[in-house]
């Protein structure tokens, strides 16, 4: 598995180029982030809640962004991270909603594009370029 974090922290400068964010905000971020689980854990109580996560919180956070920043397919972002495709579907759509909450988006549903009705697609037909010599040929 790898650890992005971690390598993040050995070169906090290239943080704005790869999620978007500069380090110390993604810091504040996942403090915020953290206590938001911790509120949730503790508000719902489970005497058992299944194996460990593979990832760090800060690993999933840095996952979300990425997914928001470059839109890779969940194959190669889980690839990167050393975790399997459902697994990362899994962990962003996790923390999607606690990171809109986190931030402050006054309205999250906007995000989800409940209000559209109809998709409009354009297939017009493209010419094909055609060879000017040897036209017989083919």
């Amino acid at each position: 598995m790898n650890d992005k974090y971690k390598l993040l922290q050995a070169n906090p400068t290239i943080c704005k180029r790869l999620f978007g964010v500069d380090f110390v905000q993604l810091q504040q971020v996942l403090v915020k982030v953290q206590n938001r689980i911790d509120q949730y854990l503790r508000e719902n109580p489970l005497s058992k809640r299944g194996i460990e996560a593979e990832l760090s919180v800060a690993n999933q956070l840095l996952l979300t962004f990425e997914y928001l920043r470059q839109y890779p397919t969940f194959l190669s972002l889980g690839f990167s991270y050393g975790i399997s495709e459902s697994y990362c579907h899994k962990i962003f759509h996790k923390m999607r909603p606690i990171l809109a909450d986190v931030i402050g988006l006054k309205n999250p549903e906007k995000l989800k594009y409940t209000h559209v009705k109809t998709v409009v697609v354009d297939v017009t037909v493209q010419p094909i370029e055609r060879p000017k010599k040897n036209q017989e040929v083919y």
